[in-house]
C-alpha cells in the first residue's frame, strides 16, 4: 500500500506540481511564480503577483494595518468604492469580502453601466472608461491632454 502525503497546493489555482510558498499577508499556500511575470505585460499569469497586487489582503499587510483587512477602515478609506469592492471580491483572494456595498459603475464616455470593474479598461480623473474601442481612445486622449 502506497503512503499518500498531503502535499500543499496553491489556494488559488490548486496546483501542487509547482514550487509553492506561503503569502506574507495571510500565510496561505500559493504558487511561487512571480518570476513568470513579464514586466509591463499586464498579464495575470502569476498567482503570487495577482494576490500581492490585486487584493485588499496584501494591501492591508503592505501598509502594516492592524486587525483583519475585512474590518479595516483605513483600507476602505484608501480606495473609491468600486476599487475597494473589486479588490475584496476578485478571484485572487483566499477569502472574499462578504456583503460589500452595492456598486454601480458608469462609463463616462458612453454611459455603459455595470456592477464590476472587469468591464472597464481605464480609470482617469474623470472616471471609468469601458472596453469599447471608442471609449478607450477617449480615455487615452483625456490622459494625454492633462
Amino acid at each position: 500500500m502506497k503512503h499518500q502525503h498531503n502535499k500543499p497546493k496553491c489556494g488559488l489555482c490548486g496546483s501542487a506540481k509547482k514550487k509553492l510558498t506561503k503569502t506574507v499577508c495571510c500565510e496561505n499556500w500559493i504558487c511561487d511564480d512571480v518570476d513568470t511575470y513579464v514586466i509591463f505585460s499586464y498579464e495575470r499569469n502569476s498567482c503570487y503577483r495577482n494576490h500581492d497586487r490585486y487584493t485588499l489582503c496584501a494591501y492591508h499587510s503592505h501598509e502594516s494595518h492592524t486587525g483583519r483587512w475585512q474590518d479595516c477602515k483605513k483600507c476602505k478609506d484608501n480606495f473609491d468604492l468600486p476599487n475597494y469592492v473589486s479588490l475584496g471580491k476578485n478571484e485572487y483572494n483566499f477569502e472574499i469580502l462578504e456583503n460589500p456595498e452595492k456598486v454601480t459603475i458608469t462609463c463616462v464616455n458612453c454611459n455603459f453601466t455595470t456592477d464590476t470593474l472587469d468591464e472597464f479598461a481605464y480609470q482617469t480623473s474623470k472616471g471609468y472608461y469601458c472596453q469599447n474601442e471608442k471609449c478607450q481612445k477617449s480615455a487615452l486622449n483625456q490622459t494625454q491632454t492633462h
